[in-house]
């Protein structure tokens, strides 16, 4: 019987042995701002990850782990190593356009120490009013556009060009736009059988509003 026993025990502690740890992952990096390098505190830094569980592939981003920037701007997190397809990493910040990135398995799980840094984008807003307050006739047209948006999103500013007809054309649209930034327009205005082309610039202050009246 005592025999028995100490085979039992032999046999669980054989098998505990065996049992593979869980590798953990420590991640960590900093956010600082595009256009100034300034280190930005408060930034949600989420990982997410597409799961691979008992065989079977799940085509959505699941969400692992989430962590906080500190006053310099530096993040950390830990994450259990697992079976996944991809990694994405999502960063915001209020006042600031959101930024994702996907990271591929094998660079993630390279080293238990996985560093990663961000940069973002901090918003200003533009409100641009469009007038023609010298008509010459219904045919009168204008065509204007912004030439260097670089960023996208919701509500954001393009370079997309808009076209006004009429003598009474009077438009407003309020738009995000990157800060710290000279933002040119140009704009092309037909009347009376004539064409003439145009071009200007503001400059974009952080957390503002620039109003700019374009009137032809």
């Amino acid at each position: 019987m005592r025999y028995s026993f100490f085979l039992f025990i032999t046999i669980v502690l054989l098998f505990s042995n065996c049992k593979k740890d869980t590798k953990v992952y420590t991640i960590s990096g900093n956010v600082s701002n595009k256009q100034t390098s300034n280190n930005i505190n408060g930034v949600k830094v989420s990982l997410d990850a597409k799961m691979i569980k008992d065989g079977v592939y799940n085509p959505s981003f699941v969400n692992l782990e989430d962590a906080y920037t500190d006053d310099n701007g530096n993040y950390s997190m830990e994450i259990n190593e697992a079976q996944v397809s991809d990694y994405r990493f999502r960063i915001s910040k209020d006042t600031y356009f959101d930024y994702e990135e996907i990271v591929k398995v094998d660079d993630l799980q390279s080293s238990t120490n996985f560093t990663k840094n961000f940069t973002m984008i901090a918003e200003s807003w533009i409100e641009l009013k469009v007038k023609n307050i010298t008509p010459h006739d219904n045919n009168d047209k204008i065509v204007y556009r912004f030439t260097n948006i670089d960023v996208t999103g919701n509500q954001c500013c393009s370079n997309q060009a808009i076209t006004g007809i009429g003598a009474e054309y009077n438009e407003s649209n309020t738009c995000r736009v990157q800060s710290n930034d000279w933002i040119y327009l140009k704009w092309t205005v037909i009347k009376n059988g004539g064409q003439h082309v145009f071009e200007d610039s503001l400059f974009t202050e952080p957390g503002q509003t620039t109003i700019y009246a374009l009137n032809y």
